[in-house]
């Protein structure tokens, strides 16, 4: 047991909290533990040892690297200083999965050990509005009293929660709702310059930053494409500039930031795409005057940028950005999104050129967002590692996968080995993924016999690659509270590669040799892997309640329940085919290539462009 002297009551609670869930050594060692100014310095001579830290965050983060060390050193010194002022989490809850409270909470814990400051809740319509019934209804959102409890939670762990919300697009999953009719331009944007709106703006913003006991709010205004260009125009009888439009709706949210004492922070992106003549997101070409960096409100700009690789272009954007603003954060992403694990080379690639050109643009406040579109496939704890990529840019002038796999070793008690074989999912380049590629996704929900990506399925042989994952799985074991994941993972595997055989033998039907034998192996693929979709969809069940909310299950259970179902269908249909009395005729359309997201070896498909050519609603 560990004896951290020189706390006070609060803090030997957070730390407790902290160490709470993680495996702990037997030994005795005595720690004077001391407030300095900033930073950490850690320090271990058999049974005594030292631990100093600036802040909460970092007393955190000290116990956390104390704790890892103290396993292994009877000898240590570590001296670290924080490159930024802000390092912060962004998590999204706004796709489907709406982690539970207590998630939530061990969530805090495990960023808490790695240094993070802040944690950006992405609530989008997530939370109660008393004003606004409808808004959030029947997605699982938080009540005001949940997020009041991680409010405090955090901060007693040294993490501090600020709101993320929607100000101006991103609201398709409120304007849904009859109810919210008066506040619609688009199906995804709200009505500018509307009283309603302004109205609906205000309760928004009283109900998202009264739980919570920071004046950060961050408003969103990311993406609003169709701004103006539905039922605005209607309303107004013209058409108006986009930048007009955006303006007035800062101008109006940033009034009510004032009225309720708020620092708002917002997306950038829409600056640039309107600026652009290509309309591009980060056209190279776009400047700002300080004209018109003078007439902006005060309002912090969050660059995000999840894609490139190259350290240049992330300083030839930050740079644009400080034409903008001086009050200027970088948001990178740790790749959780759109796949079924997450795509770890991509992440670790954009992760350095990013926080490498931030640490040289001189850029002070960093988020690590985790995004789930595409209903939430990935599970929240195959995040930690990524996590910890980001947060090693804090204390390390430089940064090796190495180091990461180091940091993450002490703060989480684990080895990252498993977490980098999920690449393995995804990734047959044997480089980076750099184009996202998610043949996993691809595999798993395509249609056993209207198969849309059989063309670019056919020139990677996946089999051996996710043979050896099944292998590897099998043997790894981590933290009890990540086993299941572990679990999860092994049969999702085992899963594919059935998969992948129904999707041959089912094509293999369409050639002039295909016979009754070739159907009866069809027949016997689509058995096994319905069989193993079974025991597949019971673990993601158990995984998913286990993190989330049941809200947004449904979507997945009609997801793998429609592939319990279509395996009965085609199995009827070869059966019917060997009795002659159905000639299988959408085998016999020409193949393509899906043309879509169809940049890398394979390609990237969201569900809904995987399972059916056809509408799933419209």
């Amino acid at each position: 047991m560990i004896e951290w002297q020189g706390l006070n009551t609060e803090q030997l609670r957070a730390v407790n909290l902290l160490l709470s869930d993680r495996p702990m050594s037997d030994q005795h060692i005595l720690v004077d533990c001391h407030q300095q100014e900033s930073g950490l310095k850690i320090s271990r001579q058999g049974d005594k040892g030292t631990l100093a830290f600036g802040s909460q965050s970092e007393l955190m983060h000290g116990v956390a690297i104390y704790t890892g060390l103290a396993v292994e050193k009877q000898e240590f010194t570590i001296e670290e200083q924080p490159h930024f002022d802000l390092m912060a989490a962004m998590l999204d809850v706004a796709r489907n999965g709406v982690l539970t409270v207590g998630m939530l909470k061990t969530f805090i814990r495990r960023i808490a050990s790695m240094g993070y400051t802040e944690l950006w809740l992405y609530l989008e319509d997530l939370f109660e509005v008393p004003e606004e019934p409808y808004f959030g209804r029947q997605r699982g959102r938080y009540s005001q009293r949940d997020l009041h409890e991680i409010a405090l939670y955090g901060d007693e762990l040294g993490v501090t929660i600020v709101p993320a919300v929607q100000t101006l697009a991103h609201v398709h999953n409120a304007l849904k709702w009859e109810a919210h009719h008066d506040v619609k331009d688009t199906d995804d944007t709200l009505l500018v310059n509307a009283p309603a709106t302004r109205t609906f703006v205000k309760h928004i913003l009283q109900a998202a930053s009264a739980p919570f006991t920071t004046d950060k709010i961050h408003v969103g205004m990311d993406e609003a494409y169709q701004l103006g260009r539905g039922l605005y125009i209607d309303k107004n009888g013209h058409y108006t500039d986009q930048q007009i439009l955006i303006q007035d709706q800062l101008k109006m949210v940033v009034e009510l930031t004032e009225e309720l004492g708020l620092h708002p922070y917002m997306w950038s992106d829409m600056w640039f795409t309107i600026a652009s003549p290509k309309h591009e997101m980060y056209d190279p070409d776009v400047h700002f005057t300080p004209e018109f960096k003078a007439q902006l409100p005060k309002v912090g700009q969050v660059y995000w940028d999840y894609y490139h690789e190259d350290e240049q272009t992330y300083l030839d954007r930050f740079a644009q950005h400080f034409e903008l603003s001086d009050d200027v954060v970088f948001a990178g992403g740790i790749w959780t999104w759109g796949s079924m694990a997450p795509d770890q080379s991509k992440m670790l690639a954009t992760v350095q050129a990013g926080l490498t050109a931030a640490k040289k643009a001189n850029v002070k406040q960093v988020v690590a967002t985790m995004w789930f579109d595409d209903g939430a496939d990935t599970p929240v704890s195959a995040s930690w590692y990524g996590l910890q990529a980001f947060a090693s840019y804090q204390y390390h002038d430089q940064v090796t996968t190495a180091t990461i796999d180091e940091d993450f070793r002490l703060t989480q008690a684990e080895s990252a080995d498993f977490y980098h074989i999920l690449d393995r999912f995804d990734n047959f380049t044997g480089q980076v993924n750099v184009d996202a590629d998610n043949p996993s996704k691809i595999v798993l929900y395509e249609d056993p016999i209207i198969q849309k990506y059989e063309q670019n399925l056919s020139q990677v042989d996946l089999q051996p690659q996710w043979q050896q994952l099944v292998e590897d799985l099998g043997t790894m074991r981590l933290r009890s509270d990540d086993q299941l994941m572990v679990t999860y993972y092994y049969h999702l595997a085992q899963t594919l590669i059935a998969k992948d055989l129904v999707l041959k033998s089912v094509a293999h039907l369409r050639t002039a040799d295909a016979s009754v034998t070739a159907g009866n192996e069809a027949i016997a693929n689509l058995q096994s892997y319905r069989q193993q979709l079974i025991q597949f969809s019971q673990l993601s069940r158990q995984l998913w309640h286990r993190q989330r909310r049941g809200n947004g299950y449904e979507i997945i259970d009609v997801r793998i329940g429609g592939q319990l179902s279509r395996c009965a269908t085609v199995i009827w249909r070869i059966q019917e085919w060997q009795a002659g009395r159905d000639d299988l005729a959408e085998l016999q359309e020409p193949l393509l290539l899906m043309d879509k997201k169809n940049n890398g070896l394979i390609g990237h498909g969201l569900y809904k462009e995987i399972v059916s050519a056809c509408d799933l609603s419209f």
